[in-house]
């Protein structure tokens, strides 16, 4: 810098860039601690995301307001050296070049050299440091949603959007000009910060319409869209290194290229021809490969978008479908399409829409659970469902159906009169559209799954309101299901809904959980363990009756067998001493003789027996009076043989 009035405006512009960056530095800290403040006690997965563009527009102004201080010290050392040349020649005694005393340029020099890459660096830190926290705030087990008013939500996300667009965009176009080029980062970030609040005041406004579901999915969105700008931090910084130098760098390593592509109003085309002559270090918009893709570019998006919007003629109605066609929405005639390949003209001058008769659809009406599904939906491979006691409180209080008791001998008129309770179940009803009946499923009826509902509800509590709550929750279940089924049929049809119920099944059927439930719990456990003595009483019985049967019956033959014994062996015994007192008669002494040889046979065959002669005392005669079943040749008495001879 050798001209005066070139380092005045520099001097200026530095003064200027310093007194915006701190403007736009205090801005992002006060927008950053609202933010932070608003979600703590709002709270909303969009909402919190801002708080990572207010975070990178703070740093990022701390740093241009520290670059526009170093840049106007170095200008005004410029000055110094200018003033001090004038002077050279009165005096030699100074000589400029080798003044210790200028370290401002140095200074400023190695902050615009180094600083970029400490800036990137950090910026990549705070966003992965958000996303990071969000992230796990998100998998808390006490995540919710928007709390509070979500219309004050949806009004102070609208204020603070107006605030931080005007900011952004005066930033911007402050930054047009090369001297404040550090003051687009900060422009860039709060016009994403925009994009975050109007983001969130929209669903904000859902979430008010009981839409919960956007929420979570535009968060999710902007989720995403940060942590590629965080990763295109780490990027930049990574590619710095390998990118050919120029003598003047005009766009710093932590400024966005992404943003740039939507922030700035310069255009699309111009914002790739910067960021590809900067990043390839010479002037790549200037070659005719890229003049002929800029020509090119928009008619080919728009030949593209043409094409696309062509192909909208083309129409498949599906093996299991059924096709109508439509033009402006309304149905040209009520005639069945059959599967195959059709052409309309392009939406949303004509359509052909297309529905199928054996797919299945469902309703649940009755109790359901606190994400809004049912106990009895088909859960995916690996998915547990909860277990839910009836004394824990779930569904909501509007899930009563009335029911009758059976009445008990025991109350009294009174108790008798209000003989009601409550029950709660959960109801799912399975339907397909009939194939004659889709006219009236699709277009003359508004919204027939939710009519359905009503219709459920309606055949569910005229049923209920008449049967036994104890048969309905155990015995008469499947009966219960048959009579409701047909009565949905009976007025789906009355309404002309079109549709054919294919199954109503009753599942969770309980009393209402609090203070009912355990007295229901412990009716059922009297129930149960009335049974279980019943069956204990009727085991014991079926084992014990017959015992008690074959005992007596084994007590009888044996008194009968021990009566026969017994008068059998009298009778024996008696006729017996009649044979041998007639024998005795006849040969008395034959008799005693007998008798006395039979008691020596008999009762004595187990001992010894000595013959003792009376004459002749010295000689003792034993006599074997065992049988052989065989004689030997030895045992014969040869010399009675010879006699014989």
């Amino acid at each position: 810098m050798t001209n005066e009035n070139e380092i005045r405006t520099a001097i200026d512009n530095a003064r200027l860039t310093t007194r915006l960056a701190v403007i736009g530095w205090i801005f992002a800290l006060v927008m950053l601690v609202v933010t932070a403040v608003l979600n703590a006690y709002r709270g909303g997965n969009v909402f919190g995301l801002a708080v990572i563009p207010f975070g990178l527009a703070t740093l990022f102004g701390l740093a241009a307001m520290i670059y526009g201080m170093l840049a106007t010290a170095a200008a005004q050392e410029e000055e110094e050296k200018i003033l001090l040349a004038r002077r050279r020649a009165d005096t030699s005694a100074l000589d400029i070049e080798e003044d210790v005393r200028f370290t401002a340029g140095r200074s400023f020099e190695n902050y615009s050299k180094y600083a970029p890459y400490v800036l990137a660096l950090l910026g990549a830190l705070l966003t992965g440091t958000v996303l990071f926290f969000t992230h796990r705030s998100w998998g808390s087990a006490n995540a919710a949603g928007i709390t509070g008013s979500a219309i004050h939500s949806a009004l102070i996300a609208s204020v603070l959007m107006l605030v931080s667009v005007f900011t952004g965009a005066f930033f911007i176009g402050q930054s047009r000009t090369p001297a404040f080029r550090w003051l687009r980062s900060i422009g860039a970030n709060l016009i994403a910060a925009f994009a975050v609040l109007a983001a969130a005041a929209i669903v904000s406004i859902c979430y008010h319409s009981n839409l919960t579901a956007p929420d979570a999915v535009v968060g999710k969105i902007f989720f995403w869209l940060f942590a590629i700008l965080g990763a295109e931090f780490i990027t930049n910084f990574i590619i710095e290194f390998y990118r050919p130098r120029t003598m003047k760098e005009t766009r710093p390593v932590f400024e966005s290229r992404l943003l740039a592509l939507f922030t700035e109003p310069g255009g699309v085309m111009r914002n790739i021809a910067s960021a590809l002559d900067y990043q390839f270090g010479f002037k790549v918009s200037g070659t005719w490969l890229y003049s002929f893709v800029e020509r090119s570019f928009f008619p080919v998006i728009i030949g593209g978008g043409l094409l696309f919007w062509a192909f909208t003629t083309i129409h498949e109605v599906g093996p299991d479908q059924v096709g109508v066609r439509e033009c402006f929405g309304k149905v040209t005639e009520r005639k069945l399409l059959g599967s195959g390949i059709y052409f309309t003209l392009p939406r949303p001058f004509g359509n052909i829409r297309t529905f199928s008769c054996t797919e299945l659809h469902r309703v649940v009406i009755g109790e359901v659970t606190d994400d809004g599904t049912d106990a009895g939906r088909v859960r995916s491979k690996g998915e547990t469902s909860r277990v839910v006691l009836w004394t824990e409180e779930h569904g909501k209080a509007d899930d009563n159906f009335i029911v009758a008791v059976a009445p008990d001998g025991d109350r009294s008129p009174e108790a008798e009169a209000a003989s009601i309770s409550f029950v709660r179940m959960t109801i799912p009803i399975r339907y397909r559209i009939r194939r004659e009946g889709v006219f009236n499923y699709a277009y003359d009826n508004v919204d027939v799954p939710r009519t359905l509902m009503f219709i459920g509800e309606q055949a569910a509590a005229e049923y209920l309101a008449s049967s036994d709550m104890m048969a309905v929750m155990s015995t008469a279940r499947k009966q219960a299901e048959e009579i409701m089924k047909k009565r949905v049929q009976k007025l789906a049809d009355d309404r002309n809904l079109g549709i054919e119920i294919v199954s109503l099944t009753i599942l969770g059927a309980h009393p209402p959980a609090g203070e009912v439930a355990p007295a229901y719990q412990n009716v059922i456990s009297a129930m149960e363990q009335k049974e279980t003595a019943i069956l204990d009483a009727q085991a014991y019985a079926v084992k014990t009756l017959p015992q008690s049967e074959s005992q007596a019956a084994q007590l009888v033959a044996d008194a009968k067998a021990y009566d026969h014994r017994v008068r059998t062996v009298a009778e024996a015994e008696a006729e017996r001493f009649k044979t041998q007192d007639a024998t005795y008669r006849v040969m008395p002494s034959m008799f005693r003789l007998r008798s006395y040889l039979e008691f020596l046979e008999q009762d004595c065959a187990a001992m010894r027996k000595f013959v003792v002669s009376a004459g002749l005392g010295s000689e003792v005669y034993q006599f074997n009076f065992e049988e052989k079943e065989r004689l030997d040749l030895i045992d014969t008495d040869i010399t009675q043989l010879t006699n014989k001879k």
